[in-house]
């Protein structure tokens, strides 16, 4: 498996060389990447509950357009959260094997 996963890995950076640029700023990402959450989550969460929409109306709360966008923000923030723990867990645990 992790053969695999090194392949995966090559690949990805012979196709993209610019992944290993983006890599050196990773704390720099995951702060945009988490206030540009913030901001979704005031346009899919908060927002909706403050505007005054008929029911049946696209921009209501409980319209199927809202409900995805809510089930796709918690999706992203799941894969923020894992992308981000998974990233420090790793190099905690590269730094403690070394």
């Amino acid at each position: 498996m992790s053969l695999g996963l090194g392949s995966v890995i090559a690949s990805a950076f012979e196709v993209a060389p610019w992944l290993a640029e983006i890599g050196r700023f990773k704390t720099s990402v995951f702060v945009t990447v988490g206030a540009l959450l913030a901001v979704n989550y005031w346009l899919a969460v908060v927002r909706p509950r403050q505007m005054n929409c008929a029911p049946g109306d696209v921009c209501h709360i409980d319209s199927p357009a809202i409900r995805l966008n809510r089930l796709l923000f918690w999706l992203s923030v799941v894969i923020y959260a894992g992308a981000v723990t998974f990233t420090y867990a790793a190099l905690w645990w590269v730094r403690m094997q070394s």
